[in-house]
């Protein structure tokens, strides 16, 4: 069903924007990566949770890829705003930025899930005579 699968994409998605933060910070700790650099980090896994969370939603339900992961983004996107309203006092900077990663990663899973299908099938066509 639609609530289900986006339920599980949600969960996906959430899970790993929590485990990807937390490799991000290690690296960081770890100064494999630049605290400088720690924006793109950001983006990808913004991007990369929004693909794995519509990814997941679509291959559950099956049908409407467009539209379903459209509305993984949404939720996906409502949930981390309200994760910065809870604990980063409402400071919303970055709002744009971070719905544009969310809505290309869901996209992106659309046309993915989209374009695995068999393709159209051609009729034969007889030459007629006379």
């Amino acid at each position: 069903s639609m609530p289900a699968g986006l339920l599980a994409g949600g969960i996906c998605a959430l899970a790993g924007t929590l485990v990807l933060s937390a490799i991000l910070a290690k690296l960081v700790d770890m100064e494999v990566i630049p605290q400088d650099k720690i924006g793109y980090g950001i983006m990808v896994l913004l991007l990369l949770c929004a693909f794995l969370g519509a990814n997941v939603a679509c291959g559950r339900i099956k049908r409407q890829y467009l539209i379903v992961s459209a509305i993984s983004a949404g939720i996906y996107f409502v949930v981390l705003i309200c994760i910065t309203a809870l604990f980063f006092g409402g400071e919303y900077s970055g709002v744009g930025v971070t719905a544009m990663l969310v809505l290309c990663g869901s996209l992106l899973a659309a046309f993915a899930r989209s374009g695995k299908g068999e393709g159209r099938k051609r009729r034969k066509t007889r030459a007629r005579n006379g």
